[in-house]
């Protein structure tokens, strides 16, 4: 066995298996206390979060899925990956594990995700994080630097995912990290491994997906600017795609929050600086911080 494919296999035995309505994904479920729901966006899975929940984890119980199409979950033709169905989807996940509320952590695409959660059942959300993400449509749709803007380019979308290797998506991950020396090849193994298994397929169909209009865009500053508990916005100050002032505006949606900005961290802050993550989020759930 190989190096890439032994770190692979080692992620995937720190993950458990769990069936929604047929559909299987895999969830980090590490340590005891409230619960604390991650939500990774794209292109990444539960593994982005893996050294920010042993953090959180010693004082909270942790859970980190795989969103349907992600990581090693399932990836039906029909299923609904849109952030409502990504949101119902894991109801359906807290709903097996019987867990009723939870703190919230959200990241680019899991943001939104957290966001239509928090939209459809504020009372089970007890606690919001947000990180380098967006809840305006412009930023998404518009921007030349947004995931699903590039993956909707015709000519650049097919050859790029035709000619694409390992190394490129690793070239890729440098230009949204700060600490590019943790990008190790067994690091990138794992994140590569579900552009072997039909990803690329879900990375396509993401751009096509109902759901990412001006309608849902305002419904979910308006589940943010609603939301009664307390919200933390994380952000990575060298984000290309999300800056600061993204973090800054968010923020202000909130009404009980604050907001920390990473200035030596890029779009995946998870990457850069995810012991100083976990802390800060600790401290927020536990009361510590002013805001």
């Amino acid at each position: 066995m190989s190096r890439a494919d032994r770190a692979i296999s080692r992620w995937k035995e720190r993950l458990t298996p769990i069936t929604v309505n047929g559909l299987r994904t895999f969830v980090l479920d590490e340590g005891e206390g409230d619960p604390v729901v991650f939500l990774h966006g794209i292109p990444t899975s539960s593994f982005l979060w893996r050294d920010v929940v042993p953090i959180v984890a010693l004082e909270h119980r942790c859970i980190a899925p795989d969103l349907l199409g992600f990581g090693f979950a399932d990836r039906p033709d029909k299923a609904d990956l849109s952030p409502a169905g990504q949101a119902a989807f894991l109801t359906g996940l807290l709903d097996a594990l019987d867990i009723e509320r939870v703190a919230l952590v959200g990241h680019d695409y899991g943001a939104l995700v957290a966001c239509e959660f928090l939209a459809r059942a504020p009372e089970r959300v007890s606690a919001m994080v947000v990180t380098n993400t967006s809840v305006w449509l412009d930023d998404w749709k518009s921007s030349s630097l947004s995931p699903l803007r590039l993956i909707s380019t015709p000519v650049i979308g097919k050859v790029a995912t035709a000619a694409a290797r390992p190394f490129m998506l690793k070239q890729a991950f440098r230009f949204y990290t700060e600490e590019t020396d943790r990008l190790t090849d067994e690091v990138m193994a794992v994140y590569w491994q579900p552009f072997t298994d039909g990803f690329w397929d879900v990375l396509r169909r993401l751009n096509e997906v109902d759901g990412m209009t001006s309608t849902e865009f305002h419904r979910w500053r308006e589940a943010l600017y609603n939301f009664t508990g307390p919200g933390l916005v994380a952000w990575g100050a060298n984000d290309p795609t999300f800056p600061p002032n993204r973090g800054a505006e968010i923020g202000k949606l909130l009404h009980d929050s604050r907001t920390d900005i990473f200035e030596h961290a890029n779009h995946f802050i998870q990457e850069d600086r995810p012991e100083a993550l976990g802390r800060l989020i600790v401290a927020f759930l536990n009361g510590s911080l002013l805001r």
